[in-house]
């Protein structure tokens, strides 16, 4: 059957302006959940109508993707949900923006729209250890890092798959360590138990990036190479609260 010009002028049948959405809920994650008062009515009804563009727009094409990009795909469009039920709560409305804002870049990045700055933007170029000494590297100038526990970490790799960056494994510490672009980290509301973001006035030893084998106390679990470096904020976020969720309980992500 052949759709007539009513239905196809109709917003739903229209095609999404990805680069707006990501455009307009970058400026909201930029502000750090800071959005002026007399925006935040605006900017929360805005994200709140991208989501409800975005989740049937996801929701329709996970039959296209791979096993772990399904999963990855599924646990953005759960927080998605999650964040629009819950509202502004204890948090506060400026909080709730932000999220909201969050979880419409991770659904555009899941729908192919968006990552391109986060290789580039915010990290200052960095060359990481070649030789055979460990470095320890300030964060907060080239990457934060994200320590997230082992067995946390390793369906979090799995849950993420090739939308997953390098990640460093301390097995003798049993963490994991993931990096992503300098201040991308600062609203995350993880338990610090499991999840702790790393930036300025810290730390991370840094391996060698021939530091790949399993005998390595610090290696590359994914190895870092030219095209896998800084993990997606949004995505990783996503992934660990599916994860702790499942493993503890939504509660435990509050």
């Amino acid at each position: 059957m052949t759709a007539n010009a009513d239905e196809l002028t109709r917003p739903e049948s229209l095609p999404l302006d990805f680069s707006t959405m990501v455009k307009t809920a970058r400026h909201v994650v930029d502000s750090g959940a800071r959005v002026p008062e007399k925006d935040l009515e605006t900017t929360t009804l805005l994200m709140r109508g991208y989501l409800g563009l975005l989740i049937p727009e996801l929701e329709g094409r996970l039959g296209l993707l791979g096993e772990a990009a399904r999963a990855s795909a599924e646990a953005g469009i759960g927080e998605a949900r999650r964040r629009l039920d819950a509202g502004p709560g204890p948090l506060g409305p400026g909080r709730h923006a932000y999220n909201l804002a969050r979880s419409v870049i991770a659904l555009c990045t899941h729908l192919g729209h968006g990552q391109e700055r986060v290789d580039t933007e915010r990290a200052e170029p960095w060359t990481p250890p070649r030789g055979t000494t460990v470095e320890m590297v300030p964060a907060g100038r080239f990457w934060d890092a994200v320590r997230v526990r082992s067995h946390i970490g390793e369906r979090v790799i799995q849950r993420l798959g090739a939308n997953s960056g390098a990640v460093i494994e301390d097995w003798k510490g049993a963490v994991f360590y993931w990096l992503v672009p300098p201040g991308t980290t600062d609203a995350w509301t993880l338990p610090a138990s499991l999840v702790l973001p790393l930036s300025v006035a810290t730390f991370v030893a840094v391996p060698p990036v021939s530091y790949t084998g399993k005998q390595e106390r610090l290696r590359w679990i994914v190895p870092l190479t030219e095209t896998c470096y800084l993990t997606d904020p949004e995505l990783l976020y996503d992934a660990l609260t599916a994860e702790i969720s499942s493993a503890a309980g939504p509660e435990a992500t509050s």
